[in-house]
């Protein structure tokens, strides 16, 4: 069935790539040096092929994009659409930053600089390509992204703190396409938070990026990640992580910003013994709707898996969550759970929960858990017969709801931010 703007499944606009869209892949290609122009070119070819979502995924079922014209938007391949921040954080001392030399063959930088510099370790680490075949919006950026965030950590290597990158993009009536990838080498080991964020924009934008995270045997990472886009943004990214034997990942996301924002997050559990913790929260409000898109892979022995995000919806703001876990035949001895808790504040939001499992072995142990609700009477009783007055209860109430995630954050100063984003959202 051709989905057209006269079906009900219709989600964008229109279904198909801005015409101009060609001419700014073939002047993205003298981005790259002539290594890359096959994989770009192959990247191009699966994104022309491929059609827009539409409502008859389930994945995609309750986004709407219409309002967002990409015929309008300027796509300016012949700079980067990012600026990069780095900082590394000793947690023990947040008030006194210090920026410092990281250990040798340790690298944060952007791809475009990196691409300047050196070929051979690009080449290297973008070889592994199949995430174009994840969709057209995983599709697009490895044909058009022209810059993104790189972090390499050498075997054995483990830095000190958090790296703090800060991604200020540039939306300012723009379609912007970012490439990311955090590398770590066997054994090593990082916290590093990202924090999306964008420039002053009067007009929308629109951000499609992808994150590659590779985790070695006997890594660790801790990745934190807040969206902290502004409300006229348009955001779809695709995000994996993949891991080695033994390897352990720790993924705090925090998604506040953007006007829609589908995010798919997903964790590829390659390697024997591998761990992963995923925690997330959301708060959709004022006509906001994000979207997080999860998924949990079980391929090896004696993996384990343990999710839970929360989200609290209030002034037309809607949530909707989407997880799955998966568990192929060899994966013996798994242990996987998901749970997502939802908060309704008033009558105008709304929340969607949709837990899946898939399992093909026995000898397992998986589960999942869903809630949803509005403020509990006997909490906000409690303590209003406490004198605290019924909005600053409310306000305790959901901080509180919220905590068990943002806690998860290594820097005081990024749990204090979020914990203020969601007083303010509160008080408005």
């Amino acid at each position: 069935m051709t989905i057209t703007a006269n079906t009900p499944y219709q989600i964008f606009k229109k279904n198909e790539l801005p015409a101009s869209w060609e001419t700014r892949f073939q002047d993205n290609l003298e981005n790259h040096p002539q290594e890359f122009h096959s994989q770009l070119q192959s990247a191009w070819k699966v994104a022309t092929s491929q059609e827009f979502p539409n409502r008859k995924e389930e994945s995609w079922r309750w986004m709407d994009y219409k309002e967002l014209d990409l015929e309008e938007l300027d796509l300016n391949t012949s700079s980067s659409p990012i600026h990069l921040t780095t900082r590394q954080i000793h947690q023990n001392q947040e008030q006194s930053t210090v920026i410092s030399a990281f250990p040798k063959g340790v690298l944060v930088t952007t791809l475009r600089e990196l691409l300047t510099s050196r070929v051979d370790l690009p080449v290297r680490l973008l070889a592994d390509f199949k995430m174009v075949n994840d969709g057209l919006f995983a599709a697009l950026p490895s044909a058009l992204a022209n810059d993104g965030l790189v972090v390499f950590v050498p075997q054995g290597v483990s830095i000190e703190g958090v790296v703090q990158c800060s991604m200020d993009v540039s939306l300012e009536n723009r379609a912007a396409f970012t490439r990311n990838l955090v590398w770590l080498e066997e054994g090593a080991s990082l916290k590093l938070e990202l924090v999306w964020v964008n420039d002053f924009v009067s007009q929308s934008g629109f951000h499609n990026g992808t994150l590659n995270v590779h985790l070695g045997d006997r890594s660790n990472l801790q990745l934190d990640e807040r969206q902290q886009f502004d409300h006229n943004i348009w955001n779809i990214t695709h995000e994996v992580a993949s891991l080695g034997t033994d390897a352990q990942l720790e993924w705090n996301y925090a998604a506040v910003g953007g006007k829609t924002s589908k995010n798919f997050i997903r964790v590829e559990l390659d390697g024997q013994g591998s761990q992963a913790n995923l925690n997330g929260v959301m708060f959709p409000s004022a006509g906001q709707v994000i979207n997080l898109d999860t998924r949990q892979n079980h391929w090896a022995e004696q993996t384990y898996s343990n999710l839970l995000y929360k989200s609290v919806a209030s002034k037309d703001g809607r949530s909707i969550w989407h997880g799955m876990i998966y568990v192929d035949p060899d994966a013996r001895k798994t242990d996987a759970y998901q749970s997502n808790k939802s908060l309704v504040l008033d009558d105008s939001a709304d929340v969607k929960s949709i837990p899946g499992l898939e399992i093909h072995n026995d000898d397992v142990k998986c589960s999942h858990g869903a809630t949803m609700g509005n403020i509990d009477a006997e909490e906000m009783y409690y303590l209003q017969a406490r004198g605290i007055p019924p909005k600053e209860a409310e306000l305790l109430i959901v901080e509180g709801f919220c905590n068990q995630v943002i806690q998860q954050f290594a820097l005081e100063t990024s749990r204090e931010e979020l914990r203020d984003e969601i007083l303010k959202r509160m008080r408005l």
